[in-house]
Formats: structure tokens, C-alpha cells, sequence
């Protein structure tokens, strides 16, 4: 049987893997690069812009529960942008046939 801690663990934290973070306290930005959950409190690892080494940050379950969320909206809206950006708008579609049913005729 697998051994099960008493830990409450966040799921979806794979997710995070690449998102790009922003540090607004010290106007930089950089990318999470490994999670930790084993430990007291989880951890992140986070490349900053201009460092060679990942920084840990030790952070709590809420906050790393709300990155996940955060990270999990920007996918979803970033599928529908993409989705509704492919699919071509019938009205559009149809005015621009119609420029150019005119144009021929001229």
C-alpha cells in the first residue's frame, strides 16, 4: 500500500510548470521551473530573469492553490481566445464576398 501522508496536497500543481511569474515588489518577472510539495510548506522554484539558478520560494497550500486557479483561467481564456480567433465570422465572411462580387463587376 502506498505510503499516504497526513498532508493536504494541491493537485493540478503540473500545471504550473513554465508559467511565468511576476514579482510586482521587485519589478521582475520569471519562470516556475519546479514544485515542491513534500515538505511543511510547498515550494517553488523560479528562474528570475537575469539569474543562472532557480530561486526557492516557500510559499503556503492557499497560495500555491490560488496559482493554480490563476494559471488554469489564463489557459481556459487563452483556448477560447484561440478558438473563437480560428473560427472566421459568417457576417465577415459575407461582406467581404460580396467586396469582392463588386469588384469584379467593375
Amino acid at each position: 500500500m502506498p505510503y499516504v501522508s497526513r498532508k493536504q496536497c494541491v493537485s493540478g500543481v503540473h500545471q504550473l510548470l513554465g508559467s511565468t511569474l511576476k514579482d510586482a515588489r521587485r519589478e521582475r518577472q520569471g519562470r516556475i521551473v519546479g514544485i515542491d510539495q513534500t515538505r511543511e510548506h510547498p515550494v517553488i522554484d523560479v528562474i528570475w530573469q537575469g539569474q543562472p539558478r532557480a530561486e526557492r520560494i516557500i510559499i503556503t497550500c492557499d497560495q500555491l492553490r490560488d496559482l493554480v486557479r490563476a494559471s488554469v483561467a489564463r489557459a481556459a481564456l487563452d483556448t477560447q481566445k484561440t478558438a473563437t480567433s480560428k473560427v472566421p465570422d459568417r457576417q465577415d465572411h459575407d461582406e467581404n464576398s460580396a467586396l469582392m462580387v463588386e469588384q469584379r463587376r467593375a
